[in-house]
């Protein structure tokens, strides 16, 4: 249009491209305003970039986005969460991965033969000394993780609540639950 401006009005040829008159006269100052604020976008962005580099180091490469337009904000910095996830992803700062939350204790990829099942599932002895079951578990602490074994004999069994084992209205249970060994064995406990 702008080389058929002497030849023409101005408004006869914004109405063949059905253009307004204003959107043509803005169009080359709107252009250099433009540039001029995208200018002044990517100078903020640079000093942001700056900013962002600082806390992702600071939080030893843990942070995100939102975590580090938190710490931004109370910094004092104005500034959208998006653009800060939008400034870390075009230069590629991201957190690490997090480490698993629980210990790898178990690796099935070996060639080696599995232990033989004894028992069989038949848990209810009355010998003592003679099964015996054990569990591991784990629990995290500030050190690390901590292991836990316990071992239990299964000679001893549980007393069942007779008739006189009965529940009070306030929550309390009437009679004795206790732990006692097979009546073969005369152990410390007192036989029951």
């Amino acid at each position: 249009m702008a080389p058929r401006k002497r030849e023409n009005a101005v408004s006869t040829l914004c109405r063949l491209v059905r253009l307004s008159r204003s959107w043509f006269y803005g169009h080359g100052a709107g252009e250099a305003a433009r540039e001029r604020r995208e200018a002044r976008r990517a100078a903020r962005d640079e000093a942001l970039l700056e900013r962002i580099r600082h806390f992702f180091k600071a939080s030893k490469g843990r942070y995100g986005s939102k975590r580090i337009h938190r710490d931004l904000c109370a910094d004092g910095k104005s500034v959208s969460e998006r653009r800060v996830a939008r400034i870390m992803q075009e230069n590629r700062i991201s957190a690490r991965p997090r480490k698993r939350r629980k210990p790898v204790t178990t690796n099935s990829n070996h060639q080696l033969t599995l232990s033989p099942n004894l028992l069989q599932r038949a848990f209810h002895c009355t010998t003592p000394n003679t099964v015996w079951l054990a569990d591991i578990t784990y629990v995290g602490t500030g050190e690390g993780w901590l292991y836990l074994a316990a071992v239990k004999e299964c000679a001893f069994v549980r007393r069942r609540p007779s008739g006189s084992d009965r529940w009070r209205r306030d929550g309390q249970l009437q009679g004795q639950w206790r732990m006692r060994p097979a009546k073969s064995w005369g152990g410390p406990w007192p036989n029951i």
